[in-house]
């Protein structure tokens, strides 16, 4: 799993949860240091919208023409009904409000591992 916050505290916060249940993740501060790697190690992204220079929505858009099948959540501070509606039109996997519920993304995480670890 990939995770992409231009927030260090953010970043860690969630590799820590994901290790709480076996999940390994890769820690990026930006969309393109992301864009840097091999999309195809990675069965999801988790993104922040609001960053600078490349947001989580343009970082969606180059994810999905680089590897259409890989979901990509986005996340953002600022929960409105336009973000969540573009998110959501550009092919989101999921649309989250931080602050983050541990729960909710723990069960999103084993939705889509279908309870496995080592994303």
């Amino acid at each position: 799993m990939a995770i992409v916050d231009d927030e260090e505290c953010v970043r860690t916060a969630l590799a820590g949860l994901l290790r709480s249940v076996d999940v390994h993740s890769d820690l990026f501060e930006s969309g393109l240091r992301l864009l840097e790697h091999d999309l195809s190690h990675f069965t999801l992204v988790l993104s922040d919208i609001q960053m600078p220079g490349l947001s989580g929505i343009e970082l969606l858009d180059r994810i999905h023409s680089i590897a259409p099948d890989l979901p990509v959540a986005l996340m953002t501070a600022f929960p409105d009904a336009e973000w969540r509606q573009r998110a959501l039109e550009k092919g989101a996997y999921r649309f989250l409000a931080k602050p983050l519920d541990a729960d909710a993304v723990i069960a999103m995480i084993e939705g889509l591992l279908g309870g496995a670890g080592q994303a």
